[in-house]
């Protein structure tokens, strides 16, 4: 990476840290383009140089995220059974950062259609930010079929349609608890659904037991 594109770089890193910090702290519609463009000290044409809107914005908060803590790629060695082959190692850390992030998460939830494009099952209008775009999912749906070629995960299922009903129903876990009223919406209280709805979405791709014949 040559200078220019280190600058570059830098200045849409400052962009997305000040955002984070606005949008924690004000509610959506106070949150400012001339604010953020004051704190980085540009102007807002370069601003749009770098984000079409302030949702646009907002959605690269997640995206910038999700592309940092993808680990798929760096879990090869991870030992192969059903479970670890659906869901990310790393999963604590990505609870975690969503119960940290509720707020943030809230306004995506109301005021964007992100959350929604999961449903696109990789496409999407043109221009339009895909939640978990191929380049994520692609070594999860090659470890699905690994634990497929090995009987772990049934085989009669599309690994593209194993990765896609995880994919939306940890969104729907996710979106039901930012719907929460505050008081109701407790870390626990969270990680508790998401980890019900997983283990009965595993129990739906265990290998189907054929019954010995009766005999004559």
């Amino acid at each position: 990476m040559n200078l220019r594109e280190r600058k570059k770089q830098q200045t849409r890193t400052r962009l997305l840290e000040i955002a984070e910090q606005l949008f924690s702290e004000l509610p959506y519609e106070e949150v400012m383009i001339d604010e953020i463009v004051a704190r980085a000290d540009i102007s807002q044409k370069t601003f749009f140089n770098y984000f079409p809107s302030k949702a646009y914005l907002l959605e690269e908060l997640l995206l910038n995220w999700l592309r940092e803590v993808n680990v798929w790629s760096h879990e090869s060695e991870l030992e192969l059974n059903l479970k670890s082959a659906i869901v990310p190692p790393n999963i604590d850390e990505i609870q975690d950062w969503i119960v940290r992030h509720r707020r943030v998460l809230q306004m995506i939830m109301y005021h964007t259609d992100l959350f929604s494009s999961v449903y696109f099952s990789g496409t999407a209008p043109a221009g339009k930010n895909l939640l978990f775009p191929p380049s994520y999912r692609k070594p999860r749906m090659e470890r699905v079929q690994k634990a497929q070629s090995l009987g772990i995960i049934r085989p009669d299922i599309a690994a593209e349609l194993i990765c896609d009903m995880y994919d939306w129903l940890r969104v729907d876990v996710v979106q039901r608890w930012l719907a929460l009223p505050d008081e109701q919406a407790t870390a626990e209280g969270f990680k508790k659904s998401y980890d019900e709805v997983v283990e009965v979405l595993c129990r739906g791709f265990e290998p189907l037991v054929v019954a010995a014949p009766a005999d004559a």
